[in-house]
């Protein structure tokens, strides 16, 4: 089916509009196309060609699953254990029963996996990845997208969705030269992603000191809120923790997009005081990472250092800090406290004390080794090695949002629901603009889901289409201004 002009100016007939071009609308309008051959569908991009892909584009994108693509023993356990009970069980076991499918598609579509080493030095739950990152899930769906005869449209913002009646019926937005655009479809899909990139909704929901928090990639920049705000206008209810967010621990030195520092477990943190505030070896940094990240933030003022000595440095570390930047280093630990402009007589104190209750030995850093510190608070439950052999180093560690939890509340067909649990008709939400996320964030699950449920969302809209061919557009209504995302009125 080709695209028809509508009689309202600008205004353009489609069978599906996918706002997002991520790893969630990029899947709903390839399995959308799969599905329903002849078809049209259009992707509405806020970015340019060159930095589409939100987050995805930036990241490993791994999986918590095995390297046939079975989910993890703990999978669903995790997910609910995490959540506190919180997450919807059905979106939980629908995520579970369709992640092996799913990454199956994902080779049909020319986009290999790998359960190679990952940045964590040591870990409990499995990686999988696809091969490339999610560089390559974003540019090998743009090309199916192509393949299959969708479209895909750059630097559009979608601004408010139409209804007629009840029913969603398209989207309005804006492109680069400011003029008003608009599309009219049996479905919407919002693939939008959270508010990571709003300074003011992070202030809403975080509090004063919420936008001071560096995205760990561009992509998340582009992620200001609208579909969240889209969706409420036209009743949709909302889900996930507004005021949580997926932390994860960087170098503040650099530019670069996701320069994790994931050797914390061998050394100690310090805050700017020169003082310990934290278990460093609590676990596994796969298990661990999140947290450490949150009380850099809530503890240590978003000033914290990885302070360690050549026990670690004997190790190849290079997956695990993947900043650009050398560590800090100095012969003494007063020259090293210098360079990070805390007081030394303080690091030197904290160093002392740690060493005290540290057991001597080599680091192992490839197990959990039970090598625990006695009699200080607070402890360090593993790798607690003393930090005694020079040259000294360190690296700053500060406290990145990678995604809001915040979102839209769907059902297990990815359909946003209202506040009764009642189906928004027409429209649908994927990836981050859906709130399932409470607590804390089970690892290796959020590109994983996007796809899973993108999938669904696009066999969705293919059997919509199939029942409601699209017709020739009425003017829908545009909605009047909704309460702020998080708020119920």
């Amino acid at each position: 089916m080709q695209h028809t002009r509508a009689e309202t100016v600008n205004e353009i007939q489609v069978d599906l509009v996918v706002v997002g071009c991520g790893a969630g609308g990029l899947a709903t309008a390839v399995r959308f196309l799969e599905a329903a051959p002849g078809a049209s569908v259009v992707v509405l991009e806020r970015t340019s060609r060159q930095r589409r892909g939100g987050n995805t584009a930036w990241t490993g994108s791994f999986f918590r699953l095995q390297p046939d693509g079975t989910p993890a023993p703990d999978f669903e356990e995790r997910m609910h254990e995490l959540s506190r009970g919180r997450t919807d069980k059905e979106i939980i076991r629908t995520l579970s029963e369709h992640a092996k499918p799913t990454v199956e598609w994902l080779h049909t579509q020319g986009v290999e996996t790998t359960s190679g080493p990952t940045y964590f030095l040591t870990s409990k739950g499995p990686r999988l990845m696809p091969a490339g990152g999610g560089g390559a899930i974003v540019d090998r769906l743009c090309g199916r997208i192509a393949e299959l005869g969708g479209i895909i449209e750059y630097e559009v913002t979608a601004r408010a969705l139409r209804q007629d009646d009840r029913a969603v019926c398209g989207v309005v937005g804006t492109d680069a030269t400011g003029e008003e655009r608009a599309w009219r479809a049996t479905t919407v899909v919002l693939a939008c992603g959270g508010f990571e990139g709003s300074a003011e909704l992070l202030r809403e929901h975080l509090g004063e000191h919420g936008p001071d928090l560096p995205t760990i990639t561009p992509g998340g920049r582009a992620n200001q809120g609208e579909g969240i705000v889209m969706g409420m206008q036209v009743g949709a209810d909302t889900d996930g923790q507004f005021d949580r967010f997926h932390g994860e621990p960087i170098d503040p030195r650099t530019r670069t997009a996701e320069a994790l520092v994931m050797a914390y477990p061998y050394g100690i943190l310090v805050d700017h005081r020169g003082q310990r505030f934290l278990d460093e070896g609590a676990d596994t940094p796969d298990n661990t990472f999140e947290e450490v990240a949150y009380r850099i933030w809530h503890e240590a003022d978003q000033f914290a250092f990885l302070i360690a000595d050549q026990k670690l440095m004997r190790h190849d570390i290079d997956r695990a800090v993947l900043t650009d930047r050398s560590p800090e280093t100095a012969p003494t630990l007063e020259a090293l406290a210098a360079r990070l402009d805390i007081d030394p007589a303080a690091v030197r104190a904290t160093v002392d004390t740690y060493n005290a209750a540290a057991v001597p030995g080599d680091l192992d850093i490839t197990q959990l080794d039970g090598i625990a510190t006695t009699g200080i608070e607070p402890p360090k439950s593993n790798w607690a090695r003393p930090i005694d052999e020079p040259p000294y180093v360190a690296w700053p560690v500060t406290c990145a949002i990678t995604f809001t939890f915040g979102g839209l509340r769907t059902d297990a067909k990815a359909r946003v629901l209202t506040e009764k649990g009642t189906p928004v008709p027409g429209l649908y939400a994927v990836g981050e603009v859906a709130g399932i996320y409470h607590h804390a964030y089970p690892g290796a699950t959020s590109v994983l889901r996007a796809l899973v449920f993108g999938r669904i969302a696009g066999e969705q809209a293919a059997a919509r289409t199939a029942a409601h061919p699209s017709t020739k557009p009425t003017t829908g209504q545009t909605p009047a201004p909704a309460p702020r995302p998080g708020t119920k009125e």
